[in-house]
């Protein structure tokens, strides 16, 4: 099997591909009559980083908005409402598995982003084609520019059924993608890079401008797709190599320039929706119960500690760092999976992903940060986390990393570690000075235990905050241990950083509790 797929290869790269074969041509087509605006040209991922590059070392230009007032001015809802016609997709006719889809400018996306078809060692470009797209349902669209271009595109898969192919993938807007696995609805997204998020000033999106989609074989479970990416802080090259399935996963291998000093530079980059869950209870005027894409931060450091931080809807943006060395995994984790939490059955948030990041090449000494923007609806992506590495490479200075992002549906803690399943925060009746905490813990071992094992917290305050008490009891009606304890802040108008974690035998047998109890 290693020898045919590798004569595959070799095939592949021994000659030009033949473009006039595919039906791609009836894409092409459709409103070009100038076919040589749109020759096969050499490309590799080596070419494309020597782009990028040369490219940081010229000024930077912003791309130009290529849509009209009519679609700019779409709201969301009528927005949706343009459709691909499926039998346009690419490679449909050839009855390959995976297939791509287009997306319209439009709404918040009216920048167009050019996309190729590699075949071996060659690339064509996709051009705008308006017979694939249905506007019927808009009314005053007027007149379009032939050549408006795409502001994204999506990619299918049989990841459900082999009957059908489902979109699974999606690339649109800045550099932000989104992936789901088997039975998911989407939720968090990825994005190429982060650069001075949360600082007090704009920060800087760079986008992806060229999309380069090699076209798999019929038996292929991964498709390779290569991007360009260009801003007024960085330029950088990408390589997404994709694969659907139960847990799907993309591995990303990128170099990127910083054209200026940057304060802060984001690697795997995530980005989720956090507004309210149990930790504080339900806003006034909400009828659920919850509503979140993901409720927690998860980090597995260098040394092997699980560090699980609740997210939190705070009252002002905050970004907090976890320092650490060669990290082994980080991530935005969706843990709650009971729609019962939720009670919501169109938004479906048991079924959004989480998304876990590892490390393919050690991200050496850094921090990981998460951000938290204050939000009151469900449309806002208020949440953040990402790797910083420490330095922060010099303009001019290529600095390559590479990761894998999988998007499964139950975090990657160990099952015989106790995680946390919910936090909640009340007031003490009779002394408003004290704060309340309930954290409980739940793993198969823990269930299994008598209500009178002794069971331990460990339980660090830090400096800004005294422990009044605590007690640590299984609850029988759900197989939890709930860890419960009081603190008083020393400086009301400074924040508390707490930790806590269950012992049995001296031995730590949970995750560690990490939450910042911020100032009123």
């Amino acid at each position: 099997m290693l020898f045919a797929v590798a004569d595959r290869q070799q095939r592949r790269d021994r000659e030009e591909p033949d473009f006039s074969s595919s039906p791609l041509l009836s894409v092409m087509e459709g409103e070009i009559s100038d076919h040589s605006n749109y020759p096969t040209f050499k490309f590799s991922f080596s070419d494309l980083k020597g782009r990028a590059r040369a490219l940081s070392k010229l000024r930077y230009i912003p791309p130009k908005h290529s849509t009209t007032d009519f679609l700019k001015g779409l709201p969301w809802n009528q927005y949706k409402n343009i459709f691909f016609r499926p039998e346009k997709s690419v490679w449909k006719k050839e009855g390959n598995p995976f297939q791509l889809q287009f997306l319209h400018p439009g709404h918040l996306y009216n920048t167009n982003i050019r996309v190729f078809e590699v075949r071996g060692d060659f690339a064509r470009e996709i051009p705008y084609d308006p017979s694939s797209f249905d506007l019927s349902k808009l009314k005053g669209v007027g007149e379009l520019p032939p050549n408006l271009g795409y502001s994204g595109f999506k990619i299918h898969f049989p990841i459900n059924t082999q009957e059908h192919t489902d979109e699974f993938a999606v690339f649109q807007g800045a550099s932000y993608y989104r992936i789901i696995s088997k039975k998911q609805w989407y939720g968090l997204s990825g994005r190429g890079i982060a650069i001075n998020t949360g600082m007090p000033y704009p920060e800087d999106f760079p986008s992806f401008r060229e999309f380069y989609v090699v076209k798999p074989d019929k038996t292929d479970s991964t498709i390779t797709v290569y991007a360009l990416l260009d801003g007024r802080t960085a330029t950088g090259a990408y390589e997404f190599q994709i694969t659907p399935g139960k847990v799907s996963a993309v591995k990303v291998n990128a170099e990127v320039i910083l054209r200026t000093k940057v304060d802060r530079l984001g690697i795997a980059p995530l980005t989720s929706m956090y507004w309210y869950s149990e930790t504080r209870g339900i806003p006034k005027g909400q009828a659920y119960p919850e509503s979140h894409d993901s409720d927690g931060l998860l980090i597995h450091s260098g040394k092997g500690e699980w560090i699980w931080r609740p997210l939190d809807n705070p009252k002002r943006s905050t970004t907090y760092s976890f320092p650490d060395e060669n990290p082994r995994g980080f991530g935005l984790i969706q843990r709650d999976r009971e729609f019962q939490n939720y009670q919501h059955s169109e938004m479906k948030y048991q079924l959004r992903p989480s998304a876990w990041v590892e490390p393919e090449i050690p991200f050496g000494k850094g921090s990981v940060h998460l951000l938290e923007n204050p939000t009151v609806q469900d449309s806002d992506d208020n949440m953040g986390a990402y790797w910083m590495p420490d330095p922060i490479p010099q303009p001019g200075t290529p600095f390559d990393f590479s990761y894998t992002v999988r998007w499964p549906d139950t975090d990657p803690l160990p099952d015989s570690m106790a995680k946390v399943v919910a936090t909640r925060i009340g007031d003490a009746q009779g002394d408003p000075d004290l704060k309340m905490f309930y954290v409980d813990f739940k793993s198969s071992n823990l269930s299994s235990l008598d209500p009178f094992a002794y069971i331990q917290a460990r339980i660090d305050t830090g400096e800004n905050a005294e422990l009044s008490e605590y007690s640590v009891q299984k609850i029988e009606e759900t197989g939890v241990w709930r860890l419960t304890f009081g603190v008083y802040p020393k400086n009301k108008f400074k924040a508390s950083d707490l930790k806590a974690a269950l012992s049995r035998n001296q031995e730590i047998i949970s995750e560690t509790w990490n939450f910042v109890l911020e100032p009123n």
